[in-house]
């Protein structure tokens, strides 16, 4: 499960476990299940220490639950081969609650 890191940096780990075929059979024969738990917050500065801060992480503004839906969800799930999807920190009762929605919705149609 990746978790707890920007969506976007879940979809760059992701896109190499997928591109690795003898990673990807390893896994698929050990029956592991690939999951990904993104978080809300602003990009960490590389030159951050614990140290030297004085406040909490700032949220970012640019990832509703509309938004983290379409723009990671349905990419990790139907091409890089994720099975658990959720949400980290940040991410309020309303992104886990559309993030269902889209899931029932999905099956509906199946």
């Amino acid at each position: 499960l990746f978790n707890c890191a920007e969506p976007e940096a879940i979809t760059l780990a992701l896109a190499k476990i997928a591109a690795d075929t003898e990673l990807r059979q390893r896994l698929q024969d050990e029956h592991v299940l690939l999951g990904a738990y993104a978080n809300r917050l602003t990009q960490v500065n590389p030159n951050w220490t614990l140290a030297e801060s004085q406040a909490p992480q700032p949220f970012r503004h640019d990832l509703t639950a509309q938004q983290y839906w379409h723009d990671h969800l349905p990419l990790w799930m139907d091409q890089l081969g994720v099975q658990l999807v959720g949400g980290c920190c940040g991410m309020a009762p309303e992104h886990i609650a559309y993030i269902r929605t889209q899931l029932d919705q999905r099956k509906q149609q199946t």
